[in-house]
């Protein structure tokens, strides 16, 4: 079974999580344009679609805490990884980048 980026994002959200269409959409597309710029393509290849999804959930979860490395309530402590974790940026950076791209010229056919 095919599934798209959506439908993969939305089942690995918590039970009862509601979030409307424009807001997965805008996480989708953040965690997609970040992917291209790292890959230096046009367009998500298809390999990538659960790296994207992985991205727009690391996106979720910082939903609010914008901007902070650290928060303390109380005892309880957490801190904030900042970029992309590691395992999905090792897995980009491994990915063969688009001919040209390190030059600035695109040789990339739309």
């Amino acid at each position: 079974m095919e599934y798209v980026a959506e439908e993969l994002f939305l089942l690995r959200l918590p039970e009862g999580t509601d979030l409307d269409e424009y807001k997965v959409g805008a996480l989708l597309l953040r965690a997609e344009n970040t992917i291209l710029d790292i890959i230096g393509r046009k367009r998500l290849p298809e390999q990538l679609i659960d790296v994207q999804v992985e991205l727009a959930l690391v996106y979720y979860n910082r939903l609010g805490t914008e901007g902070e490395k650290k928060h303390s309530e109380g005892e309880l402590s957490t801190e904030y990884i900042d970029g992309i974790p590691s395992d999905i940026e090792k897995r980009l950076r491994n990915y063969p980048r688009k001919a040209g791209a390190l030059r600035g010229y695109d040789t990339e056919q739309a």
